[in-house]
């Protein structure tokens, strides 16, 4: 009796010391090549899905100043200038090069040998949001938590976030949300027009929210804008993706439609793109376009460089697509939903390597010379940028949900307890940023139509703060592309006329959610395109 009690406090000890240890252990992490950068803990809510989605976000006007030298043996030395000095303030650049000098000489026994560097770089921020509507943000190179802020009722079901320089979106029940993010203090708290939503897009300070009808509406996040709705085919499926400059949007749709959405003075829809069957949660963004993959197993890049858009290329890939494709530079990796996973040349569209039976399930991140899959086993696998093959591999670990990571050379991993992970390259102290490829020579040359002037919007500034020079598509829409106003009568209304007749446009108001009249003349904005396809 006494031995069966014995064995069962040592298997206690052992299970509370497995579910609370970390996913991902020192031996698994030499096996990637990596080391455990931080650990931090997400706040769960007692019942629901737990974390709803994750963000990371790089903030180039947040930027931060280190002093670093680099020893031998691979070891690095930092000191920043944000430390807090003997009366609580920044110490500055010029005390941490100080600093990190004396720290050097200690080690190395001379004054000289070493060189002291000046490096910048931006502020990255983790972003989670749980299904009680709870939006929690970390240092995403420390785990600091920097704030934590409830949206809402928590009985009330939240659904994934977005991240934009307004700052954070949440719909939470029957609510918009917007949150600072320096304090995480509500900015905007909006009632939404209609009650359900399944789907948020933000790019800049405009929200696309689309309810389970398919109605799609903007919201101006902190700034007035003229009502705005459309129709979208079937409902949306999968999370909304920006690109980088914040220039476009895009939603799938359930019915095989992929919608970009501008994020410039006047909102609207930009392009619509069919695909040959349903898409499920497996949209992209990168290099100034959007990737989706399908239920028949292509891979479509499709292009904002041209006005009404662009097929780039369609990769084949024999099987259904269902997680969303990794864009590194000039590289795409995506799974499939039987294991496989494809690296494609981005601007070719063909492949470089394919590997059949790993069981991937999602590409996660690129760091070094590797790029980083999970496994349906729970798995983390180390795959060559070059050729594919796997470099290292960990045990299956207690991992419930990664962050896909485009940004820096991180790898951030989450328990299903909320404990939340981040791995780096070995002696990597400071993060290697993902440079966005310049436009392709197509892109570069492409021109819009004679009689569509150039944008007069100037193009969201690069959040990476990279410094290169990209193509970025105007960010307005342009002017009927056909000649003359919408109708061909080559003159252009007056203001405040109704562009489709039936006497003056219903006057603006101020409330970005409000009703607006129907411009097609039945006052009746239920679905303002009737049954027809609007497009």
């Amino acid at each position: 009796m006494r031995l069966r009690i014995a064995c069962s406090i040592v298997l206690l000890s052992i299970f509370t010391a497995t579910s609370g240890r970390a996913q991902i252990s020192s031996v698994d992490a030499d096996r990637l090549d990596l080391e455990i950068a931080w650990q931090a803990q997400v706040q769960m809510p007692k019942v629901g899905r737990g974390i709803v989605s994750s963000h990371l976000w790089v903030d180039s006007g947040q930027s931060r100043k280190f002093a670093v030298v680099e020893l031998p043996a691979g070891r690095t030395l930092r000191v920043s200038a944000d430390e807090a000095g003997r009366r609580g303030e920044p110490i500055g650049i010029e005390e941490a090069k100080k600093q990190v000098g004396e720290r050097a000489a200690r080690l190395l026994g001379k004054n000289d040998g070493f060189e002291v560097v000046e490096v910048t770089i931006p502020s990255i921020r983790l972003v989670f949001v749980t299904n009680d509507g709870l939006v929690q943000t970390f240092d995403a190179e420390t785990g600091a938590l920097k704030w934590s802020s409830p949206c809402g009722r928590a009985s009330a079901p939240a659904h994934p976030g977005a991240v934009s320089p307004a700052g954070v979106s949440i719909i939470h029940g029957r609510n918009l949300y917007l949150l600072d993010w320096q304090s995480g203090k509500q900015l905007l708290n909006k009632e939404l027009s209609y009650g359900s939503s399944v789907a948020l897009a933000v790019c800049n300070d405009l929200a696309y929210v689309s309810d389970f009808r398919g109605r799609l509406q903007v919201y101006g996040l902190g700034r007035t804008i003229k009502p705005w709705s459309s129709q979208i085919n079937g409902r949306a499926v999968g999370q909304p993706v920006t690109l980088a400059d914040q220039s476009f949007c895009a939603i799938a749709s359930t019915d095989g439609y992929v919608y970009t959405m501008t994020a410039g003075e006047q909102p609207g829809l930009w392009t619509r793109y069919e695909t040959n069957s349903a898409i499920s949660g497996s949209l992209a963004a990168g290099n100034g376009a959007f990737y989706a993959g399908t239920g028949d197993g292509l891979l479509t890049k499709i292009s904002l460089a041209e006005r009404l858009g662009g097929l780039d290329w369609e990769f084949p890939s024999g099987e259904t697509i269902t997680s969303p494709a990794l864009v590194v530079g000039k590289r795409v990796l995506v799974a499939t939903e039987g294991g496989a996973v494809h690296c494609i040349d981005d601007e070719s569209g063909f492949a470089i390597w394919s590997k059949e039976g790993l069981r991937i399930a999602q590409p996660i991140a690129a760091v070094g010379s590797s790029f980083l899959c999970s496994t349906h086993s729970q798995e983390i696998y180390a795959l060559d940028m070059e050729t594919g093959t796997v470099t290292g591999r960990t045990m299956p670990s207690n991992i419930d949900s990664v962050v896909v990571n485009q940004v820096s050379d991180r790898l951030y991993v989450v328990g299903p307890n909320g404990r939340v992970q981040c791995l780096r390259p070995r002696g990597g102290v400071l993060p290697t940023m993902v440079t966005p490829v310049v436009a392709s020579e197509k892109e570069l040359s492409a021109t819009p139509p004679a009689s569509q002037p150039p944008a007069t919007t100037t193009p969201a500034a690069d959040p990476f703060n990279f410094g290169g020079e990209t193509a970025p598509p105007p960010t307005t829409p342009a002017a009927n592309p056909f000649g003359g106003d919408a109708f061909g009568s080559g003159s252009t209304p007056a203001a405040g006329a109704n562009p489709f007749g039936g006497g003056p446009a219903a006057p603006a108001t101020s409330d970005a959610g409000a009703e607006m009249s129907n411009p097609f003349g039945s006052g009746d904005m239920t679905d303002p395109f009737g049954s027809a396809n609007p497009f």
